[in-house]
């Protein structure tokens, strides 16, 4: 039943990353892998300074990187086993590493709140950061790229993962112009200047000014 719920949201899904949808077909898997996973929804990241290989509908492209730290849950996860930088299957990467997925969480830690697992604190609400700020070209796409462990912050299990700048869900590049949705910041717009990753969420009709809870929840990682 769950499987099918949340199937059926994907079928729906706003390509936050990218709300325009190209004509160019990129062969999407959508899965569900199981076990650990990074839930980098409301993260900020930083400007890795290098590039990162993405998978495309032709191959794979380079992109402006950036570093994403998340928190680690536990659970099935949403996954395109085709997109970010995953090989086809649910594996995780090497040397203990794990994938950066999605699951609908309305209450993230995130390092706003100095990583708080308080109801409040880590309330994630979904906002939209509106295409005349101009900075879809710097929002991070994490889905269905790979990090690796990184202990713990005030208790809370994380991992970094190296993401993509300016990505879409198809593997091409977002304008600039474009708006998109992410989690991160608590609706504070100054949020979108800094790098917030954005993802699918399974809501559509998202307009600028909304604030929209999620209601969903899993469980942390048993080590956080």
């Amino acid at each position: 039943m769950v499987r099918s719920l949340v199937l059926s949201a994907l079928s729906g899904v706003v390509l936050l990353a990218a709300p325009h949808v190209t004509a160019q077909s990129f062969p999407h898997d959508f899965r569900f892998c199981f076990g650990d996973f990074a839930l980098c929804a409301a993260s900020t990241c930083t400007p890795a300074g290098g590039t990162i290989a993405v998978n495309t509908a032709t191959g794979t492209q380079d992109f402006p990187s950036a570093q994403c730290i998340c928190p680690i849950y536990s659970g099935p996860a949403i996954a395109d086993v085709n997109g970010g930088n995953m090989q086809g299957n649910c594996d995780p990467p090497p040397n203990n590493g794990i994938w950066s997925l999605y699951h609908p969480q309305g209450h993230i830690p995130q390092a706003l709140n100095d990583w708080s697992r308080v109801h409040k604190k880590s309330a994630a609400p979904a906002q939209v950061c509106p295409a005349d700020l101009g900075l879809g070209d710097q929002l991070a796409n994490c889905f269905s790229f790979a990090c690796v462990r990184a202990g713990k912050i005030r208790g809370v299990e994380v991992a970094t993962c190296l993401c993509a700048l300016g990505e879409s869900l198809e593997g091409t590049p977002v304008p600039t112009h474009t708006a998109f949705v992410t989690q991160a910041g608590q609706c504070n717009e100054d949020i979108c200047s800094q790098h917030p990753v954005s993802g699918p969420f399974p809501f559509d009709n998202i307009r600028h000014g909304m604030c929209i809870p999620i209601p969903e929840k899993v469980r942390l990682g048993a080590g956080s």
